[in-house]
């Protein structure tokens, strides 16, 4: 999904270096999730039910806002 990868390589650049080694895991596993929940969680329109998740994506939507 273009949205995806757009969204994840702003991120990989700007923002996954910040992060610590435990939420790099945590982003990792988020990979894991299918295209269309992962969409559904960076557009705030969903939340994970991973707590752990909770805080990567809300890391990652916060790069994308502050980039606009």
């Amino acid at each position: 999904m273009a949205e995806l990868d757009v969204l994840f390589q702003d991120f990989l650049n700007n923002g996954y270096q910040n992060l610590s080694v435990n939420e790099q895991n945590d982003f990792e596993q988020l990979l894991t999730c299918n295209d269309n929940d992962l969409l559904e969680y960076l557009m705030g329109r969903n939340t994970p039910s991973e707590s752990n998740l909770i805080n990567v994506v809300t890391k990652i939507r916060q790069s994308a806002c502050y980039k606009a």
